[in-house]
């Protein structure tokens, strides 16, 4: 079964990132709304939009300020379905907390993947996106992002072990984890993204990747999805101005100073071949694939709006 317009969803980041431009990288200055209660009565009139926009199908993401019950209260009241959302983990070191010899600061350091576990079994869902944690501050955000600065492979390895620890707990709740890569994150190149899912069982974790972040990296994103076909269970995609990413690349530039160019951009307005490397999906692919513009280059609901335009475009509508 070839892409239908059913597979696609949307994750609501237009909303919430539109200060992002402004931002000075700071915790804080990034304009993240999701944390707020006053993002409470916004969330039910974006997820109309959302469905009047065109789609079907939203990125679970419950707000920390709202039960699971209200969410899916104000779920169900859109009219939309629910895709794979996405939970991230960190190096416990690099928040001051040493777990050696303390074995119940390390089980709890995996209470937000409990949570997101609880999450999605919930809403009905049993696959999630796993990520290494990102925040200002880290050097890939500050100093270099999308080249894998400051490269260390003994971190690497023991991001790849808080990852499989992390995947063993979804798997333990009944939910699959699916890697995500992300620049700005210690899972940032392909390399690293290979070395991670190659440390790590497929049957333990599956690969989501995000087609954007690859790109931007520098990788060859046609070639990657043929190549890890079989282990994607849901992905990412967004486009963005590739001259800027390779400009960015080369000069070694802080995260927040490219998002704050007319850098990410809506399905269509730049240039990675979307199309081209969501032909290498198995022709019985049965995932989500999730539109995100991390900054909009228009007002959000446009934005949304002209994404939908741009699967319409591509993709058939879903067979009844």
């Amino acid at each position: 079964m070839a892409l239908t317009q059913h597979h696609f969803s949307l994750n609501t980041l237009q909303w919430i990132t539109v200060s992002l431009g402004e931002s000075t990288g700071e915790p804080g200055s990034v304009g993240w709304e999701f944390d707020l209660s006053t993002f409470l009565p916004k969330q039910p009139v974006i997820l109309g939009q959302v469905a009047e926009a065109g789609y079907s199908s939203v990125m679970l993401e419950v707000l920390p300020t709202q039960t699971l019950q209200n969410y899916a209260r104000v779920v169900a009241d859109s009219g939309l379905r629910l895709s794979p959302g996405y939970v991230h983990i960190g190096l416990p070191e690099e928040f001051d907390r040493d777990h050696a010899g303390d074995p119940e600061a390390h089980f709890r350091w995996f209470d937000a993947i409990r949570r997101r576990a609880e999450e999605t079994t919930y809403m009905g869902l049993d696959r999630v996106f796993l990520a290494a944690d990102m925040a200002p501050g880290r050097p890939r955000i500050d100093d270099a992002a999308a080249i894998g600065y400051a490269f260390d492979r003994a971190r690497l390895d023991r991001v790849a072990n808080v990852i499989g620890e992390a995947a063993e707990v979804l798997k333990a709740e009944g939910v699959t984890a699916a890697l995500h890569n992300h620049v700005g994150t210690w899972v940032e190149t392909e390399e690293e993204y290979e070395y991670v899912l190659d440390a790590i069982s497929p049957s333990l974790l599956a690969a989501g990747p995000d087609i954007g972040h690859l790109a931007w990296t520098g990788a060859d994103v046609v070639e990657w999805v043929a190549a890890h076909a079989d282990r994607i269970s849901d992905l990412h995609v967004k486009d963005m101005d590739l001259s800027i990413a390779a400009e960015a690349r080369a000069t070694h530039t802080p995260y927040f100073d490219v998002m704050s160019r007319r850098f990410f951009l809506e399905p269509g307005l730049g240039d990675v071949p979307i199309v081209d490397a969501l032909a290498g999906l198995p022709e019985d692919f049965d995932g989500s694939v999730i539109i995100e513009v991390d900054k909009p280059s228009m007002e959000p609901f446009a934005s949304a709006k002209a994404s939908w335009a741009w699967i319409a475009e591509n993709y058939p509508e879903a067979a009844r």
